[in-house]
């Protein structure tokens, strides 16, 4: 049996767990992200929604009462979880924001949609401003913050001194960045030549920097892809 230490929000990092237990490994976790929601406007009815992650859904969407408004999510999953809250109108991208923009130029362009982007406070790519460059209407709004978390707690801390977590795995470049600092304050960068690290893209695993046993990307960001490599 292999130990695998999850590191994303609580809510996904519990999600990802049973998957991993239903594969006969064993879930540890040590969130790296607090998401905290915070007040905003609902954008007018009349534009379309834009989501890009499980957290833009539930707290963005969580207060629209017309299920029937079009919304564009990144992927299948965030997708998934706009279906789930009740949406019936949505529409799923290939997996990332960067690739989501053809789908919104046409729909934009054919359909004279207006968007508006349910983000958090810290955006990787900005599609509104993308989509703005082709001469569409798009903004985005603030629906919720992820701050670092930069603790392991005590069993954690043992079982890595221990050697008994082998495997990391990271969804986000913030996650990974702030999994390092967390390490580098406590002073233990041995422990890093240990543990396997998998990362949900490139761009995940680029911001690793410490001396890992080893790091894996997935081809494609979904966790179907990244749970094949250690299948």
């Amino acid at each position: 049996m292999r130990s695998f230490l999850i590191t994303r929000p609580k809510l996904e990092a519990e999600q990802t767990g049973q998957k991993i237990e239903a594969r006969g490994h064993r879930a540890v976790y040590a969130p790296m992200i607090q998401v905290i929601s915070v007040s905003f406007a609902i954008p007018d009815d009349a534009r379309s929604l834009i989501i890009t992650s499980k957290n833009g859904a539930r707290f963005g969407l969580s207060t629209v009462e017309n299920k029937h408004r079009p919304i564009f999510a990144v992927g299948e999953e965030t997708a998934a979880e706009a279906i789930n809250m009740g949406f019936t109108n949505v529409t799923a991208g290939p997996g990332t924001a960067r690739g989501l923009i053809p789908l919104l130029l046409e729909c934009g362009i054919s359909q004279k949609r207006d968007y508006t982007h349910l983000s958090g406070t810290d955006i990787s790519y900005d599609i509104a401003g993308a989509l703005r460059d082709q001469g569409l209407d798009a903004n985005h709004t603030v629906t919720y913050q992820a701050q670092p978390h930069r603790v392991l707690s005590p069993s954690v801390q043992e079982e890595m001194e221990m050697g008994e977590i082998d495997n990391v795995l990271f969804y986000s470049p913030r996650t990974a960045t702030t999994f390092e600092e967390t390490i580098s304050e406590l002073g233990r960068h041995d422990w890093f030549s240990k543990m396997n690290a998998y990362c949900l893209s490139a761009n995940v695993a680029a911001n690793l920097l410490g001396p890992w046993k080893s790091v894996s990307h997935s081809t494609l960001p979904t966790e179907n892809a990244l749970f094949k490599l250690f299948k």
